[in-house]
């Protein structure tokens, strides 16, 4: 039978390898293969589609948790913590920064502004992905040794 750390480190390793062959593999060798904006459309709904992965895998990794520990016992773990902030980034990936990125390019007479809030927007977006990918990837390859305890 899988425990419910197995079954979290699955679904962190699928959420998490989702964000790092997308990011670091498929969206670089789209753009060097393909023209620019097609490859920036291939790349936004790639994005959009591993951020739907991570909000879903976020809350059911946090209602695995609440399950487990209980609302007295839920914060005291700093997976949860975590879990919760990665959860708090994709959101906003979803409702924000990719809708504002999605609309500056649809703007036909691109003036200067819209190019500079379009940079800014994407350099954003570029931190967070990585600080988003780095979270995981701490997820996935460390334990909480207490939490794997309280358990069993």
């Amino acid at each position: 039978m899988m425990s419910g750390y197995t079954g979290e480190r699955l679904l962190l390793t699928l959420w998490v390898g989702g964000l790092w062959a997308i990011g670091y593999l498929a969206v670089p060798i789209a753009f060097a293969n393909l023209d620019t904006s097609i490859a920036g459309d291939y790349a936004g709904k790639l994005f959009f589609a591993v951020n739907i992965l991570g909000i879903a895998a976020a809350v059911i990794l946090l209602i695995s948790r609440l399950f487990i520990f209980g609302f007295k016992r839920f914060h005291l773990y700093w997976r949860s913590w975590m879990l919760l902030l990665m959860l708090a980034m994709s959101l906003f990936f979803v409702a924000y920064l990719q809708p504002e990125m999605q609309a500056l390019k649809q703007i036909a007479a691109q003036p200067e502004g819209v190019f500079e809030r379009f940079d800014d927007l994407h350099k954003l977006s570029e931190n967070l992905y990585m600080l988003l990918s780095l979270f995981g990837l701490m997820l996935v390859l460390t334990t909480d040794k207490s939490a794997e305890a309280d358990e069993v």
